[in-house]
């Protein structure tokens, strides 16, 4: 016997998407003050939105998002000609309580890349299932709208580079690496983002502070702080193309203070931070929605 399978039995049993639309709002538009049983996301792309949610008043500035909680009174008005993404969804309780921290702040600023292309993604989406009218896209659109909001809801935690000693690029020779110089330059790899000193490095492998340089020398012909700088600065380096944060965030999270890192950049670059931001940033580093979309996608 053949079985028959409803969309509504297919989308995803944890996160459902009502509707949503990316689309202009005029200057004029008001939406005021009401409630509702799902829950609500807004990205705004382009514009300024005035936005009430509990007497709480918020003014949204593009790459901000706003999460709105079931049941929460809220408001929201345009200063100006403005475009936003607009998500309407229901989930499961479980879900919510995984992501009740990123509800309570309610709104937040994006920086990070790969949420921006994960927005990118859902409005592409958006505009294909408006034109197509596949049904397998609402299933894609749920599990995309899922994952956004767990990523939202990950620590902000600077991450390390994830590169084996042998697969980092790093300008001096291994004609020679000795098995102790390549087990301090993977420490050195894992926590460059921490403070990294030759003492500290003496204390935990049981090596004088010239034992350790000569050691590197000898496998590296380099020493263990030239070389630390340059892990931290092609981390640095990697910040300042795929992301929008400031220069004293990236200096921070690679293991820099900011006045010093902007010295130590010159010195090994011959450039500026913001000088090699400028002339390395990505060309699509904004989301671009050319086509307005309203859809409705309720099960």
């Amino acid at each position: 016997m053949k079985v028959v399978m409803k969309l509504a039995d297919l989308r995803d049993s944890q996160l459902t998407i009502l509707w949503m639309s990316g689309k202009k709002y005029s200057r004029e538009m008001t939406v005021k003050q009401h409630r509702h049983n799902f829950y609500q996301l807004q990205y705004l792309l382009e514009g300024n939105e005035i936005l009430t949610i509990n007497d709480k008043i918020y003014t949204l500035k593009p790459n901000d998002i706003a999460l709105i909680d079931s049941n929460i009174s809220h408001s929201y008005s345009f200063e100006k000609e403005s475009k936003i993404i607009d998500i309407k969804f229901n989930m499961i309780d479980g879900l919510h309580d995984l992501m009740k921290a990123i509800f309570i702040n309610s709104v937040f600023h994006i920086d990070d890349e790969m949420i921006r292309n994960r927005f990118s993604q859902i409005i592409d989406q958006g505009v294909y299932f408006q034109h197509y009218k596949k049904s397998n896209i609402l299933i894609n659109i749920d599990t995309q709208v899922k994952l956004l909001l767990l990523e939202l809801s990950q620590p902000t935690v600077p991450e390390p580079l994830q590169l084996s000693p042998k697969e980092i690029k790093l300008p001096f020779s291994d004609s020679y690496d000795s098995e102790d110089a390549a087990q301090i330059l993977s420490y050195m790899i894992d926590n460059y983002q921490y403070k990294v000193s030759l003492d500290m490095l003496s204390e935990k492998f049981h090596y004088s502070k010239p034992q350790i340089i000569k050691l590197f020398s000898d496998s590296y012909n380099q020493t263990p702080i030239h070389i630390l700088q340059t892990i931290r600065l092609q981390k640095a380096k990697e910040l300042l193309t795929e992301t929008t944060k400031s220069i004293g965030q990236i200096a921070n999270e690679v293991g820099f203070s900011n006045n010093y890192f902007t010295k130590v950049f010159f010195k090994y670059e011959n450039q500026l931070p913001s000088d090699y931001r400028l002339g390395n940033r990505r060309k699509s580093e904004e989301i671009v929605m050319d086509t307005s979309f309203d859809i409705t996608a309720e099960p």
